[in-house]
């Protein structure tokens, strides 16, 4: 008997295993922003002990977004050739152990070197996980339940900013990369004892008796013998970057990219650079802080319900006017920066904005791939956006030197959001003329 995998998936309650998937996949989501924000807070510090200027010690920031760019471009591709699983497990213990490697740096040099490879191993862990529980997730559920995973990094800032400040308070800094690096090492050790591989990868390379037996997991009354029957590939075919863009998908690789670049941008701009600009205008840099931790605890929710208004609504109407709202919310959020009050009303508005249109797009991009190119399709997208995490900086940092203010430069970085709706709607309309082509063609055959 030949039984469809995705029917196993797609047709029943979700299960206890595809918890624990979901759950394993959203803790490293959470130990990504604790890990990314670290730098942030110990900077300053590690700066003085290094005795560098800020200018000096600026790609000590950028670093870890780079290599993270780098990661999540690179490791789609070997996940979708060796397994999720496999991939997934070594590119957070490369994370951990180089977070904790970050401690020990003596030197500017070594200590940017560290930031790199633990950013490879960070971006490489997320088409990893994101494609993971896609894959377990049944379809119905599939745009929900990724975005709900998402908003594990929002959280993850909050955790790390309200744990950072306290170990900073108590601890000298290298504790600030030791608190995020071994818990990930634990992780790392975890998903290596107690998380399953992709039962639709399994199935999809013709590794039938492996895939039978999670699928058993899954499905108690599954027949004994039955055939479990996926889209198959060429066993040790590798899944370049090019297959992304034949047969019809470059457009939506194209847009899907610079959705979540101009969402990514965003997002950073919100978290990274507020603070800053709020300082330059008069705000102590202690509520800035406090309002970007409310923030990151509203995006929680919006970018967890962003699967859901996808599903529901469909990717224009949930996620374009989010984008707009945040544009026209950063845009004035430099002309009330002084005031804690109105700016602290604008950052809890615009995690419910830009937020959402951001984990939206990464909800579509793990729908929009077969199996055998999911992780790779996933990586791309996320690579853009972790590109856009590091030109933000850049950009505000030269509006900076040359002397703009904080409304100026706001008003600057809210074309960001606006582009990004601008590329959902270009999505969907590709989509609708290509439907309607695909039936005119039906009908004249």
């Amino acid at each position: 008997m030949q039984i469809d995998v995705d029917k196993i998936i797609d047709d029943r309650p979700i299960s206890a295993l595809q918890l624990r998937v979901f759950v394993f996949c959203a803790l490293v989501a959470l130990l990504d922003a604790v890990d990314s924000q670290a730098i942030g807070v110990a900077g300053p510090l590690i700066r003085d002990a290094l005795k560098l200027s800020p200018v000096a010690f600026s790609p000590a920031y950028s670093a870890g977004l780079l290599g993270a760019a780098i990661g999540a471009l690179a490791f789609g591709p070997v996940s979708d050739h060796f397994g999720r699983r496999p991939t997934l497990v070594f590119t957070t213990a490369v994370f951990g152990f180089f977070t904790c490697l970050t401690a020990l740096a003596g030197s500017f040099p070594v200590l940017v070197i560290y930031r790199v490879i633990a950013g490879l191993g960070l971006g490489g862990a997320t088409p990893c996980f994101i494609t993971l529980a896609a894959e377990y997730a049944p379809k119905r559920n599939r745009a929900m339940l990724v975005s709900l995973l998402w908003a594990g990094y929002p959280l993850g800032n909050a955790v790390g900013g309200f744990t950072t400040s306290y170990v900073i308070a108590h601890f000298s800094w290298p504790m600030v990369f030791y608190t995020g690096g071994i818990p990930t090492l634990i992780l790392a050790a975890l998903l290596f004892l107690f998380l399953p591989e992709s039962v639709r990868f399994l199935a999809a390379t013709g590794k039938r008796t492996a895939a039978e037996r999670i699928a058993r997991r899954l499905d108690r009354d599954l027949t004994e013998g039955a055939e479990l029957m996926a889209s198959r590939k060429v066993p040790g075919r590798r899944i370049p970057l090019r297959d992304l863009f034949t047969e019809g998908r470059a457009a939506t690789t194209i847009l899907l990219g610079f959705v979540l670049y101009f969402g990514f941008w965003s997002t950073t701009v919100i978290v990274l650079q507020t603070p800053t600009l709020f300082r330059e205008a008069g705000m102590p840099l202690s509520t800035a802080a406090l309002l970007v931790g409310l923030y990151s605890l509203v995006a929680t929710i919006g970018m967890a319900a962003a699967g859901r208004l996808v599903d529901r609504f469909g990717a224009v109407r949930a996620l374009v006017p989010p984008f707009v709202a945040g544009a026209v919310l950063l845009g004035a959020l430099g002309f009330v920066a002084s005031s804690p009050v109105a700016a602290g009303a604008i950052m809890l508005s615009l995690g419910l904005t830009v937020s959402v249109g951001a984990s939206g797009a990464i909800a579509l991009a793990a729908s929009s791939y077969p199996t055998i190119m999911r992780s790779a399709g996933t990586g791309w997208a996320m690579a853009m956006g972790r590109f856009g995490q590091v030109c933000s900086p850049i950009a505000v940092g030269a509006m900076l030197s040359l002397g703009l203010g904080p409304a100026r430069i706001l008003a600057v970085m809210a074309i960001a959001p606006l582009l990004g709706g601008g590329c959902v709607l270009l999505r969907g309309a590709f989509q609708s003329g290509r439907a309607a082509w695909d039936v005119l063609i039906e009908k004249s055959a």
